[in-house]
């Protein structure tokens, strides 16, 4: 992902801006400069006015008076000119914003001007549902049947997805189906989203940047569904979807939206699992630097997840069998599977998941096996949907026995890709490989099914036993675009050598995420000098990760002013870890008021390390019912200390079993002072409580 970066949890996206195209306390801005400005005037005049023999003053008066304008211009102007510059620099970073809005809204499904309705969206290729098998063509007439989706059998989760939809229509909600490459998934929520929603508008973003967009630019997204049909697409890549922005689109219970999303289960483990860096975060315990903590890669991804009310589907049960068979005689491609019902589920055998597997592993031919597992291997790696020719050339070569290689033809490979083209079905377009292009007659690379890039049975190799050389070409033929994702799954695999090669094509080739990644990836390396070369590429560029990064290796190294300005930069893009650590900072200098003002902005958008930073900062002011509140939506949010620090307070206050309580949670949540505490809860009422992070 590339949130590759530093700090307590993942970043943030912009607030969402004011209809005047100002974000909120813009005019208190303006009011805040107003007296510096008066006053600027009033004693230029006034020394004007004396300079010019209008007013009869002493001579010594008048000299005062002209010392103290000259030194109150000179202070005053440069703060004056620094307090317009930002303000004009806001709103027109709100311009901006807009103008993406409104360029993303173009992106959008239209009808008549228009974005276009939940019931009016019925192209399957649109929402991602996969080809089926045709109709027989010497069969009777069907009448009203679709030659495009086969009859909908409902799934047993049907009844409570709707009910969960229903539900949401008041205040908003996501909801995320769960299951396998053809399992019924995206069907079943378009099905579900028609039947519950068909009046709402439908928001079909193509990646995560489109949506941060709509949302950062305060698009009304009131009764609108999101399709992110195939999450991990929004939450990997160049621009992935930050949960702030989720958040932020959830809370506005006053203009309900709908997420839904699908995922595969191997790809929802593997979002979910902690992918810890040795790079680190700010912590500040108010004694000056404090201890650095490490980095959860995916807590970003991990934290959307988690917001979803998940659905699971997977094999068919007997009684959706039992439904599927009512609809045998009405469509003739359901009474086709129900004939075969052993070899696996409807949805899969609608969409020729069996024929296309049988097709790649009992191949007749090496040639057309080896360009099939060619292009899984490369998707399986990273690689965007189309797979140019040279790349699936030299992972099929690697592909093929030695005897193979020796007798190849010369036109070996087209022989290969066009059997690997062929339909699986006499009529019918669905085959392992397809071939694309943008220009007439010109093959810019091939797609293949994702039903095989999912089989988890498949003869391929998965992307952590490919060989160094595969990797290699694979990074040596893919365009610098292709690298960033082909860095990541490298990564993900713990091929350093690559990811950094691969991040270091995309970088030079502009990519900032690229440049950010890079920089982590050099900074665990313990290659700071680098780390640091990249890091500050990129936010100079304006990527706001690497703002934060770059403030936090320059705030280890010592140089406080230097971080403090990154964070500040980070700060204006509403990045809520820099708005913390710039607290911990401030706060690490004597400036309580300072750090208190940061964390409350970062604490109001959510964030559970600056609520449990307050906490502690009123706990050492004695505000303890103010340290308890914060501690307790810190805890609540899952934050660990927090959870250790609200059992501390409690037990100090005579509540040994609110301290009990959570100081198991933090137990539980691998706490190990907790465990110490929880034992002493009883015996002495021993209070400990962590520091500012």
């Amino acid at each position: 992902m590339n949130s590759i970066g530093w700090g307590c949890a993942g970043d943030a996206s912009p607030r969402l801006v004011e209809d005047d195209g100002m974000r909120r306390g813009s005019l208190r801005s303006w009011f805040g400069l107003l007296g510096p400005l008066l006053a600027v005037v009033v004693v230029t005049a006034a020394t004007a006015g004396v300079k010019a023999g209008e007013l009869s003053w002493p001579t010594w008066l008048v000299a005062g008076v002209v010392a103290i304008g000259g030194v109150l211009v000179a202070a005053w102007t440069p703060m004056v000119k620094a307090g317009t510059d930002a303000m004009a620099a806001r709103t027109t970073r709100a311009a901006g914003l807009k103008a993406q809005a409104q360029e993303a809204l173009l992106r959008m499904p239209a009808v008549n001007g228009r974005v276009a309705l939940v019931e009016e969206v019925t192209d399957r290729a649109l929402l991602g549902i996969h080809e089926a098998i045709p109709l027989p063509p010497d069969g009777p007439a069907r009448q009203g049947l679709s030659t495009e989706l086969p009859t909908y059998v409902l799934r047993d989760i049907d009844a409570d997805l709707r009910t969960k939809l229903e539900a949401s229509r008041t205040t908003g909600g996501f909801v995320l189906l769960i299951g396998p490459a053809a399992a019924g998934k995206t069907r079943c929520a378009y099905e579900a989203i028609r039947a519950v929603l068909p009046k709402w508008r439908l928001l079909l973003p193509p990646d995560g940047a489109t949506l941060s967009h709509l949302v950062s630019g305060g698009t009304d997204l009131k009764h609108s569904v999101v399709w992110l049909n195939e999450l991990q697409n929004f939450l990997t890549g160049t621009e992935p979807l930050k949960a702030a922005t989720v958040r932020q689109m959830l809370a506005d219970i006053a203009h309900p939206v709908i997420l839904i999303g699908t995922i595969w289960p191997s790809t929802y483990d593997q979002l979910r699992t902690p992918a810890t860096s040795e790079h680190k975060a700010e912590d500040g315990n108010g004694e000056g630097d404090g201890a650095m903590a490490g980095q959860d890669l995916n807590a970003d991804a991990r934290e959307i997840l988690d917001l979803a009310r998940r659905f699971s589907l997977s094999r068919w049960t007997a009684q959706e069998w039992e439904r599927a068979g009512e609809f045998a005689l009405v469509d003739p491609r359901i009474g086709q599977v129900m004939r075969h019902r052993e070899r696996t589920g409807l949805a899969q055998t609608l969409s020729a998941a069996p024929e296309l597997i049988q097709r790649w592993e009992q191949a007749d031919t090496a040639f057309g096996q080896a360009v099939i597992t060619a292009a899984v291997i490369a998707r399986r790696c990273g690689h965007p949907a189309i797979v140019p020719v040279p790349i699936i050339e030299a992972l099929a070569t690697s592909c093929l026995t030695g005897n193979d290689r020796a007798s190849a033809a010369d036109n070996w490979l087209s022989e290969a890709l066009a059997w690997a083209c062929r339909p699986v079905h006499n009529s019918g377009g669905i085959a392992p490989l397809q071939a694309v292009g943008e220009v007439m007659g010109q093959v810019d690379g091939y797609e293949v099914s994702d039903l095989l890039v999912g089989y988890e049975a498949s003869s391929a190799p998965a992307s952590h036993d490919l060989t160094s050389g595969n990797w290699e070409d694979l990074v040596r033929l893919a365009t610098p675009a292709a690298c960033f994702g082909v860095g990541l799954a490298a990564r993900m695999v713990g091929r350093l050598t690559v990811a950094a090669s691969a991040w270091r094509r995309a970088a030079d080739a502009g990519n900032t995420d690229a440049m950010n990644n890079l920089g982590v990836l050099l900074y665990e390396q313990k290659d700071t000098g680098s780390a640091r070369a990249w890091y500050t590429r990129a936010a100079e560029a304006g990527h706001t990760s690497a703002m934060f990064n770059l403030g936090g290796l320059l705030n280890e190294q010592g140089d406080t002013d230097g971080a403090r300005t990154w964070y500040t930069r980070a700060t204006d893009t509403g990045h809520t870890d820099a708005m913390n650590n710039l607290g911990v900072l401030l706060n690490n200098q004597g400036d309580t008021d300072g750090a208190r003002t940061w964390w409350q902005r970062a604490a109001d958008t959510g964030n559970a390390y600056a609520m449990n930073n307050l906490g502690v900062l009123l706990n050492n002011q004695g505000d303890t019912d103010g340290a308890r509140a914060w501690y307790t939506r810190a805890a609540e949010a899952g934050h660990t200390d927090a959870m250790y620090d609200l059992g501390g307070l409690l037990n100090e206050q005579g509540d040994t079993d609110g301290a009990r309580t959570w100081y198991t949670r933090a137990t539980d949540t691998g706490h190990t002072d907790a465990v110490a505490a929880l034992d002493r809860v009883k015996a002495d009422g021993g209070v400990a409580f962590e520091g500012f992070e």
